[in-house]
């Protein structure tokens, strides 16, 4: 059985990573170091315990982490910063206008690999458009069906859409 060479730090100290993927509906993904050649394994379960269900990609992670035979897995998210803002501009419309009232809907589906997706507000069948960008801006990486979120919502030329996603409503 191989042996993985063990990283030059400190593993009692916090470590700072970047997340290099996460799959939601997999429910796992990889934190990296700069300058460190191992992955650091970071399952959903971690994120419950820091309110999360999902995670950008490019997010940077401060956490603690234990060896194992079969690498190194995160036990602990002490803080998350979103990625840094990519060169290419956001392609979305300035909103007509952001409703101030944080409201409570849950997801009715999401695509990553289209990037875009509906929820639906409680007790209200119409859908609402939630874009992969405005989840980037949140710290959030991908939505499954069901969850809930509570969310500001804009109307830009008539359409709804999701403004942003906070922690509480």
């Amino acid at each position: 059985m191989n042996k993985l060479a063990i990283p030059q730090f400190d593993q009692s100290r916090a470590q700072t990573g970047t997340v290099k993927w996460f799959d939601a509906y997999r429910g796992f993904g990889f934190v990296v170091i700069d300058g460190i050649e191992t992955d650091f394994l970071l399952h959903q379960n971690i994120l419950h315990g820091f309110g999360r269900t999902s995670i950008a990609e490019g997010s940077s992670v401060e956490f603690a982490y234990q060896s194992t035979e079969n690498g190194f897995k995160i036990i602990e998210i002490f803080a998350i910063a979103p990625p840094s803002p990519r060169a290419v501009p956001d392609p979305q419309l300035e909103p007509d206008v952001v409703l101030e009232e944080r409201i409570p809907v849950r997801v009715k589906w999401f695509d990553p690999s289209k990037g875009y997706g509906f929820v639906n507000a409680f007790g209200c069948a119409e859908d609402i458009f939630v874009g992969a960008a405005t989840l980037r801006k949140s710290m959030l990486g991908d939505l499954q069906s069901g969850d809930a979120l509570c969310v500001q919502i804009a109307e830009t030329e008539g359409r709804k859409s999701v403004f942003s996603v906070h922690d509480w409503c």
